[in-house]
């Protein structure tokens, strides 16, 4: 019998208590994080780190909104870049739990890169909006290529029985915390 983490697989164990829960998380994350090579010091050998690819991902998937408060986070990354965010990188920061100043970094990175560039807001004075430039939206889709290559190369194995349990799973997993509706 196979057993992952102490568990049976096939046979889901109600945990005895919540230490039992967190050591079964922590668990399959290590199982998980070394499958898709988070360990690696890039992402899908790429030139970004998983913080500066996920910056990356929300900065172009994310829709532009110009902002009326500059105060706290927005406003430190606002003035930091003397535009108007609007709110994707503020929204980044506190989102994932990111020092902003971090983010500010990352951002820079990626300015000097030719992967972002900035625009007159809708009211064409002072305020500016960062998004992707086409360099940034080209190395988007390189990396959401590489990760999408990974993943079917991780899952190619799976009948079509298991691919359908598996996604059911994982779709179960991010109700379950919070994060999808079922």
């Amino acid at each position: 019998m196979i057993r992952l983490c102490g568990n049976l697989l096939g046979r889901p164990a109600m945990p005895t208590d919540r230490n039992a829960l967190v050591r079964d998380v922590r668990c399959f994350n290590r199982l998980y994080t070394g499958l898709i090579g988070l360990l690696d010091e890039t992402l899908t050998h790429s030139a970004y780190t998983l913080t500066e690819a996920r910056v990356l991902f929300e900065l172009g998937h994310r829709p532009v909104h110009i902002g009326a408060d500059v105060g706290g986070r927005t406003g430190f990354l606002a003035r930091a870049f003397q535009l108007d965010l609007g709110p994707a990188a503020s929204d980044i920061a506190r989102e994932f739990q990111l020092d902003p100043a971090h983010v500010t970094r990352i951002l820079r990175k990626f300015s000097a890169a030719g992967l972002t560039e900035t625009r007159a807001g809708i009211d064409g004075l002072h305020r500016r909006v960062l998004s992707l430039s086409t360099r940034g939206q080209a190395a988007l889709a390189a990396l959401q290529a590489a990760a999408d290559r990974d993943v079917a190369r991780l899952t190619a194995g799976l009948g079509d029985e298991q691919a359908a349990e598996l996604s059911d799973m994982l779709t179960r997993v991010r109700y379950l915390l919070g994060g999808a509706e079922l």
